[in-house]
């Protein structure tokens, strides 16, 4: 189960970077997505995509979760934490500010941060 959900995983990165999906669809895609049998990277991936919105997850991020799927699922993780160390929320939450998906979740981030 785990090898069929990390390649349906890489095949839903691709879709969204190619403009075949849309952030709401991966959203969709990750809500309806078992984690049954899951290794502990796939289970973060499905679980982080099912609140893209509120975790401000763009196609800019796809890159760092298809290098993730590449390594052991312990080391995917801790890629993972290392990137997202890395990014700066209140730059990310202001660009996303007036967006009409991201746009209602980065006011309760960034008044959080203020």
């Amino acid at each position: 189960m785990s090898e069929e959900l990390r390649k349906e995983i890489k095949q839903v990165l691709h879709d969204w970077q190619s403009g075949n999906l849309t952030c709401q669809g991966v959203q969709h895609w990750a809500r309806d997505a078992s984690t049954k049998g899951a290794d502990v990277f796939a289970e973060k991936v499905v679980h982080q995509l099912r609140a893209l919105g509120e975790y401000l997850i763009t196609v800019d991020d796809i890159q760092t979760y298809l290098q993730g799927l590449g390594l052991p699922p312990e080391m995917g993780v801790k890629h993972l934490e290392l990137e997202g160390a890395d990014l700066d929320v209140k730059v990310r939450a202001t660009d996303l500010k007036d967006d009409p998906f991201y746009g209602p979740h980065t006011k309760a981030i960034l008044k959080e941060l203020s």
